[in-house]
């Protein structure tokens, strides 16, 4: 069109267009399995994890572990984890790392590390981080992938954050506990590796 000034001019305007939608579900073809739901996650690389690991390390610390109910908790009275059912879980990197943060907990236990007694500050905050950590320590060693969800850190992570403002050297007190209750927690099933790691004696005469 030509504008006021005898210019040619692209007029553009909108059209209201319909289109034909269908779920995937009624669609067929091979190429897009990739987007029907509930469909079971497939590792391209053929490479498939295996939890055995995560299992024997679990059973051999000896802490009683109970599932049911809709939360996960240490109880320290009693002296056993709680975790919901493992089928509860959207992953069973999930379930695992639950199961690994209720047991660095119950190191707290004075016949294990009896470690939050020792710590007079920042003890829920420290409490956490260190199982959140040690959590971490122990599902990297057992071949447990992170969990792509993050609820639960984010969950800790106001109380983390005031902790480490009060006091610098917060982290780095949670990191070595953590070290110290996953490498606890992991002798059970590992005593030889437990053995090596300790310093051999030297005799003097």
């Amino acid at each position: 069109m030509t504008n006021d000034r005898g210019e040619d001019e692209e007029d553009r305007f909108f059209i209201m267009r319909t289109y034909t939608v269908f779920n995937v579900d009624q669609v067929e073809g091979g190429h897009l399995d990739h987007l029907r739901a509930g469909r079971e996650e497939t590792d391209t690389t053929g490479q498939v994890i295996d939890y055995e690991p995560a299992e024997e390390a679990i059973e051999a610390t000896g802490i009683t572990v109970r599932h049911g109910g809709g939360r996960a908790f240490y109880s320290p009275s009693e002296d056993f984890v709680q975790v919901p059912p493992k089928a509860s879980f959207t992953e069973p990197d999930e379930f695992y790392e639950t199961v690994f943060h209720e047991l660095v907990h119950a190191t707290e236990h004075p016949t294990r590390l009896d470690w939050s007694r020792k710590e007079k500050e920042n003890t829920y905050a420290l409490g956490e981080l260190v199982a959140e950590i040690g959590a971490c320590y122990l599902a990297r060693e057992l071949g447990v992938p992170a969990s792509d969800n993050l609820t639960n850190h984010v969950a800790y992570l106001a109380n983390w954050l005031k902790a480490m403002k009060d006091d610098p050297r917060f982290i780095f007190t949670a990191s070595a506990q953590a070290s110290k209750a996953a490498d606890y927690l992991l002798a059970f099933s590992r005593p030889q590796a437990a053995e090596e790691a300790e310093p051999e004696a030297v005799l003097v005469g």
